[in-house]
């Protein structure tokens, strides 16, 4: 069996940080506490990685035991941080005993929580508490939240896919924009649009439920292994489709694309990188795309569409690339 990480080699003052920060966070933060916690986050690899060794450990009864102010208490009082970190370590020693007296009676306002995220261009895998595993594309962000009857995930933003660890007891729900996705044991992605969400069956089954409307019931589809279904607050599709193989692949870090709008393939590829491709003719935005490439190089793929469509790549004061008609 895997063991918890523990040590990632991480200066105390970051692990102190840490440490406050999982205790704010299961102790139901407000949005400035969530948004404060992304940009420590997102801030240094350093804290990304100390933050989920800890998290690692969250189901240890030992955490505390295992943290350095434990270990090592009497060099622990010399540090002028000491005093801070015994009082988030004591916090987790509650949060952790309470957990394990209230899980067959606690109610939603006790409910263990937690925020993931990804930084741009990175793509990630995490083991929730109930085995369940998410994985998150370049920039994305969910709220995970977990009681005695529901598991329920609220994806904040960019695109996730879910393999879901069955538990007939406790349903796990995934909420994005004005849907939600409701999964016993199956795996699927749910990727946050700006004006529709698309959910993508891979195993398994799922319900999706959409917002009502002209003032009917809300609706709901059951999707099938391969389908995909699109929901906008706006407009409801009706009916599900065929979501290709090369819509999958994007946890293997490749992107591919068959027959696509360029400005689609584009949109989706500047999501990878703080270096973004611009297309300057509208036209050429329209043009059809076949291919692969792997995520965050755009400069590969500037290169490989220039080739492709007879365009010139050249670089802006900001360090972007310009497609544009040959001269």
């Amino acid at each position: 069996m895997e063991q918890p990480r523990t040590d990632t080699g991480a200066p105390e003052a970051v692990r102190e940080q840490a440490i406050a920060w999982l205790a704010r966070l299961r102790a139901d933060p407000s949005d400035r506490d969530v948004a404060g916690f992304e940009d420590w986050y997102a801030a240094d690899p350093q804290h990304a990685d100390t933050y989920d060794a800890l998290l690692d450990s969250w189901d240890a009864t030992a955490l505390v035991g295992q943290t350095p102010v434990a270990k090592q208490p009497r060099a622990a009082a010399r540090r002028p941080w000491a005093k801070t970190a015994i009082a988030a370590a004591a916090v987790l020693v509650l949060l952790v005993a309470g957990s394990l007296v209230l899980t067959s009676t606690m109610r939603p306002d006790t409910a263990a929580r937690s925020t993931l995220a990804s930084r741009v261009g990175e793509i990630r895998t995490i083991t929730l508490e109930d085995g369940s595993r998410v994985t998150l594309d370049t920039n994305s962000a969910v709220d995970v939240r977990f009681d005695g009857d529901w598991r329920r995930v609220q994806l904040e933003r960019g695109r996730a896919r879910f393999e879901v660890a069955h538990d007939a007891q406790r349903p796990f729900v995934v909420i994005a924009g004005s849907s939600e996705v409701v999964a016993h044991g199956t795996v699927f992605d749910v990727d946050l649009r700006q004006s529709q969400v698309l959910v993508a069956l891979l195993q398994g089954s799922v319900e999706v439920r959409r917002p009502a409307a002209g003032g009917t019931s809300p609706a709901s589809t059951m999707l099938r292994p391969g389908q995909q279904l699109a929901v906008s607050a706006s407009k409801v599709v009706a009916a599900p489709i065929a979501v290709s193989a090369s819509e999958t692949r994007w946890p293997s870090g490749m992107l591919s694309f068959e027959d696509a709008p360029l400005a689609e393939v584009v949109a989706l590829a500047n999501r990878y990188s703080r270096t973004q491709i611009v297309i300057r003719d509208p036209a050429v935005g329209e043009r059809r795309f076949t291919g692969t490439f792997r995520a965050g190089e755009p400069g590969q793929l500037a290169h490989m569409v220039g080739s492709m469509f007879d365009l010139t790549v050249e670089r802006d004061r900001a360090d972007n690339l310009i497609l544009a008609r040959g001269k």
